[in-house]
Protein backbone atom coordinates (compact mmCIF):
# COMPACT_ATOMS: atom_id res chain seq x y z
CA UNK A 1 0.00 0.00 0.00
CA UNK A 2 2.75 1.99 0.32
CA UNK A 3 4.31 2.34 -2.89
CA UNK A 4 0.76 3.47 -4.24
CA UNK A 5 0.15 6.05 -1.84
CA UNK A 6 3.24 7.19 -2.50
CA UNK A 7 2.47 7.16 -6.50
CA UNK A 8 -1.09 9.11 -5.89
CA UNK A 9 0.88 11.63 -3.66
CA UNK A 10 3.23 11.89 -6.38
CA UNK A 11 0.16 12.61 -9.02
CA UNK A 12 -1.57 15.08 -6.75
CA UNK A 13 1.73 17.27 -7.17
CA UNK A 14 2.14 16.78 -10.76
CA UNK A 15 0.02 19.05 -11.96
CA UNK A 16 0.39 22.02 -9.69
CA UNK A 17 4.52 21.66 -10.39
CA UNK A 18 3.71 22.34 -13.93
CA UNK A 19 1.49 24.70 -12.99
CA UNK A 20 3.45 26.61 -11.72
CA UNK A 21 6.68 25.98 -14.38
CA UNK A 22 4.15 27.27 -16.84
CA UNK A 23 3.20 30.47 -14.98
CA UNK A 24 6.83 30.62 -14.00
CA UNK A 25 7.94 30.30 -17.57
CA UNK A 26 5.49 33.16 -18.41
CA UNK A 27 6.72 35.58 -15.98
CA UNK A 28 9.96 35.30 -16.94
CA UNK A 29 8.93 36.16 -20.33
CA UNK A 30 6.41 38.77 -19.36
CA UNK A 31 9.44 40.55 -18.03
CA UNK A 32 11.31 41.25 -20.97
CA UNK A 33 13.04 44.51 -21.08
CA UNK A 34 10.92 47.33 -23.15
CA UNK A 35 12.80 48.47 -25.95
CA UNK A 36 13.47 52.33 -25.26
CA UNK A 37 11.45 54.86 -26.88
CA UNK A 38 12.76 57.30 -29.29
CA UNK A 39 13.91 60.91 -27.62
CA UNK A 40 12.98 63.70 -29.62
CA UNK A 41 16.15 64.88 -31.56
CA UNK A 42 18.41 67.53 -29.71
CA UNK A 43 18.20 71.14 -30.84
CA UNK A 44 21.52 72.73 -31.58
CA UNK A 45 22.33 75.57 -29.67
CA UNK A 46 21.70 79.03 -31.18
CA UNK A 47 24.68 80.13 -32.75
CA UNK A 48 25.88 84.04 -32.55
CA UNK A 49 25.12 86.08 -35.70
CA UNK A 50 28.43 86.85 -37.54
CA UNK A 51 30.02 90.40 -37.18
CA UNK A 52 29.68 92.53 -39.78
CA UNK A 53 32.85 92.95 -41.84
CA UNK A 54 35.01 95.48 -40.87
CA UNK A 55 35.24 98.62 -43.02
CA UNK A 56 39.25 98.90 -43.72
CA UNK A 57 40.57 102.09 -42.85
CA UNK A 58 41.17 105.20 -46.09
CA UNK A 59 44.70 105.26 -46.78
CA UNK A 60 46.40 108.45 -46.54
CA UNK A 61 46.60 110.77 -49.76
CA UNK A 62 50.29 110.72 -49.09
CA UNK A 63 50.80 107.25 -50.50
CA UNK A 64 52.34 105.92 -47.30
CA UNK A 65 50.53 102.47 -46.23
CA UNK A 66 50.80 102.89 -42.67
CA UNK A 67 49.24 106.52 -42.85
CA UNK A 68 45.65 106.71 -42.50
CA UNK A 69 42.46 108.97 -42.54
CA UNK A 70 40.38 107.26 -39.75
CA UNK A 71 37.52 110.04 -40.78
CA UNK A 72 37.47 111.20 -44.32
CA UNK A 73 36.92 114.28 -44.84
CA UNK A 74 34.99 115.10 -48.24
CA UNK A 75 36.81 116.42 -51.37
CA UNK A 76 36.36 119.31 -53.36
CA UNK A 77 34.37 117.97 -56.38
CA UNK A 78 36.75 117.36 -59.63
CA UNK A 79 36.74 119.76 -61.84
CA UNK A 80 35.12 119.43 -65.32
CA UNK A 81 37.05 117.88 -68.01
CA UNK A 82 38.31 120.81 -70.50
CA UNK A 83 36.66 120.91 -74.31
CA UNK A 84 39.36 120.85 -76.84
CA UNK A 85 38.99 124.69 -77.70
CA UNK A 86 38.87 125.12 -73.81
CA UNK A 87 42.34 123.24 -73.62
CA UNK A 88 44.06 125.26 -76.62
CA UNK A 89 43.08 128.72 -75.33
CA UNK A 90 44.41 127.47 -72.08
CA UNK A 91 47.97 126.57 -74.04
CA UNK A 92 48.05 129.73 -75.58
CA UNK A 93 47.19 131.49 -72.74
CA UNK A 94 50.55 129.74 -71.25
CA UNK A 95 52.70 130.18 -73.84
CA UNK A 96 51.62 133.82 -74.06
CA UNK A 97 52.24 134.14 -70.15
CA UNK A 98 55.83 132.78 -70.43
CA UNK A 99 57.06 134.44 -73.57
CA UNK A 100 55.64 137.97 -71.70
CA UNK A 101 57.29 136.98 -68.37
CA UNK A 102 60.82 136.61 -69.99
CA UNK A 103 60.68 139.98 -71.45
CA UNK A 104 59.49 141.37 -68.36
CA UNK A 105 62.49 139.61 -66.77
CA UNK A 106 64.73 140.78 -68.95
CA UNK A 107 63.86 144.21 -69.38
CA UNK A 108 63.64 144.03 -65.51
CA UNK A 109 67.61 143.33 -65.59
CA UNK A 110 67.97 146.23 -67.72
CA UNK A 111 66.11 148.61 -65.64
CA UNK A 112 68.01 148.14 -62.54
CA UNK A 113 71.45 148.65 -64.56
CA UNK A 114 70.00 152.02 -65.76
CA UNK A 115 68.47 153.03 -62.25
CA UNK A 116 71.40 152.10 -60.37
CA UNK A 117 73.74 154.39 -63.11
CA UNK A 118 70.97 157.39 -62.63
CA UNK A 119 71.81 156.84 -59.00
CA UNK A 120 75.32 157.26 -59.57
CA UNK A 121 74.83 159.83 -61.95
CA UNK A 122 72.46 162.21 -59.69
CA UNK A 123 74.92 161.38 -56.67
CA UNK A 124 77.68 163.23 -58.67
CA UNK A 125 75.50 166.08 -59.86
CA UNK A 126 74.22 166.68 -56.56
CA UNK A 127 78.23 167.02 -55.30
CA UNK A 128 78.99 169.28 -57.96
CA UNK A 129 76.28 171.53 -56.83
CA UNK A 130 75.79 171.48 -53.06
CA UNK A 131 79.47 169.55 -52.11
CA UNK A 132 82.15 171.89 -50.41
CA UNK A 133 84.39 171.08 -53.89
CA UNK A 134 81.80 171.49 -55.96
CA UNK A 135 81.50 174.17 -58.25
CA UNK A 136 77.83 173.94 -59.60
CA UNK A 137 79.59 173.07 -63.61
CA UNK A 138 76.40 171.41 -64.52
CA UNK A 139 78.58 168.93 -65.75
CA UNK A 140 76.54 165.73 -64.52
CA UNK A 141 72.86 167.14 -64.93
CA UNK A 142 72.12 166.47 -68.61
CA UNK A 143 73.73 163.12 -68.18
CA UNK A 144 71.62 162.39 -64.68
CA UNK A 145 68.50 163.99 -66.59
CA UNK A 146 68.91 161.98 -69.44
CA UNK A 147 69.24 158.28 -67.34
CA UNK A 148 66.37 159.39 -65.50
CA UNK A 149 64.05 159.85 -68.74
CA UNK A 150 65.27 156.46 -69.67
CA UNK A 151 65.28 154.49 -66.68
CA UNK A 152 61.77 156.00 -65.82
CA UNK A 153 60.42 154.48 -69.73
CA UNK A 154 61.84 151.16 -68.72
CA UNK A 155 60.44 150.80 -65.43
CA UNK A 156 56.67 151.79 -66.99
CA UNK A 157 57.61 149.28 -69.67
CA UNK A 158 58.27 146.55 -67.57
CA UNK A 159 55.09 146.84 -64.74
CA UNK A 160 53.08 147.02 -68.20
CA UNK A 161 54.22 143.92 -69.50
CA UNK A 162 53.96 142.20 -65.96
CA UNK A 163 49.94 143.72 -65.82
CA UNK A 164 49.45 142.22 -69.60
CA UNK A 165 50.71 139.11 -69.01
CA UNK A 166 47.58 136.45 -68.87
CA UNK A 167 47.41 134.73 -65.34
CA UNK A 168 45.38 130.94 -66.93
CA UNK A 169 45.91 129.32 -63.30
CA UNK A 170 44.66 130.77 -59.80
CA UNK A 171 46.95 131.03 -57.72
CA UNK A 172 46.41 131.35 -53.43
CA UNK A 173 47.94 134.46 -51.94
CA UNK A 174 50.71 132.79 -49.72
CA UNK A 175 54.46 134.29 -48.84
CA UNK A 176 56.71 133.26 -51.15
CA UNK A 177 59.39 134.30 -53.60
CA UNK A 178 56.48 135.83 -56.13
CA UNK A 179 55.11 137.73 -53.45
CA UNK A 180 58.48 139.42 -52.32
CA UNK A 181 58.70 140.73 -55.56
CA UNK A 182 55.20 142.11 -55.89
CA UNK A 183 55.54 143.94 -52.71
CA UNK A 184 59.13 145.27 -53.54
CA UNK A 185 58.01 146.14 -56.81
CA UNK A 186 55.02 148.05 -55.84
CA UNK A 187 57.39 150.20 -53.24
CA UNK A 188 59.86 150.53 -55.77
CA UNK A 189 56.65 151.94 -58.38
CA UNK A 190 56.12 154.21 -55.52
CA UNK A 191 59.51 155.60 -55.61
CA UNK A 192 59.42 156.11 -59.00
CA UNK A 193 56.27 158.60 -58.88
CA UNK A 194 57.97 160.26 -55.93
CA UNK A 195 61.02 160.86 -57.69
CA UNK A 196 59.34 162.11 -60.64
CA UNK A 197 57.45 164.53 -58.96
CA UNK A 198 61.00 166.06 -56.80
CA UNK A 199 62.88 166.03 -59.69
CA UNK A 200 60.92 168.66 -61.85
CA UNK A 201 60.10 170.46 -58.10
CA UNK A 202 63.91 170.48 -57.12
CA UNK A 203 64.50 171.76 -60.72
CA UNK A 204 62.05 174.97 -60.47
CA UNK A 205 63.62 175.89 -56.63
CA UNK A 206 66.42 177.04 -58.48
CA UNK A 207 68.18 180.10 -56.67
CA UNK A 208 65.73 179.25 -53.75
CA UNK A 209 66.92 178.37 -49.97
CA UNK A 210 64.84 175.35 -49.95
CA UNK A 211 65.92 173.97 -53.11
CA UNK A 212 69.08 171.34 -51.27
CA UNK A 213 65.98 169.68 -49.17
CA UNK A 214 64.28 168.95 -51.82
CA UNK A 215 67.52 167.87 -53.60
CA UNK A 216 67.94 165.74 -50.96
CA UNK A 217 64.94 164.64 -50.39
CA UNK A 218 65.27 163.40 -54.03
CA UNK A 219 68.55 161.71 -54.20
CA UNK A 220 67.45 159.72 -50.98
CA UNK A 221 64.28 158.33 -52.73
CA UNK A 222 66.03 157.06 -55.04
CA UNK A 223 68.58 154.97 -52.80
CA UNK A 224 65.09 153.72 -51.55
CA UNK A 225 63.66 153.08 -55.32
CA UNK A 226 66.89 151.21 -56.20
CA UNK A 227 66.92 149.06 -52.93
CA UNK A 228 63.18 148.31 -53.35
CA UNK A 229 63.59 147.13 -57.21
CA UNK A 230 67.17 145.45 -56.49
CA UNK A 231 65.00 143.38 -54.15
CA UNK A 232 62.03 142.69 -56.39
CA UNK A 233 64.57 141.01 -59.19
CA UNK A 234 66.92 139.42 -56.90
CA UNK A 235 63.80 137.76 -54.83
CA UNK A 236 63.42 135.41 -58.43
CA UNK A 237 67.22 134.60 -58.54
CA UNK A 238 67.32 133.54 -54.77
Amino acid sequence: MLPIWIFMAALAMAPHGAHHHRKHHAVKHSHKPEPPTAQPPLEAPPTAPEPAPAVPPVASATGDPFQFELLRQPGPLAAPALTASQDEKLTRKVQSRRRILQAHQALGFVTLVGLAATLVIGQLNYQDKYGSNGGDTRRFYNAHLGLAASTTALFATTGILALAAPNPYRKPVRFDAALVHKLSMALATAGMVAEGVLGPITASREGKLDQRAFALAHLVTGYATFGFMAIGVMAFVF
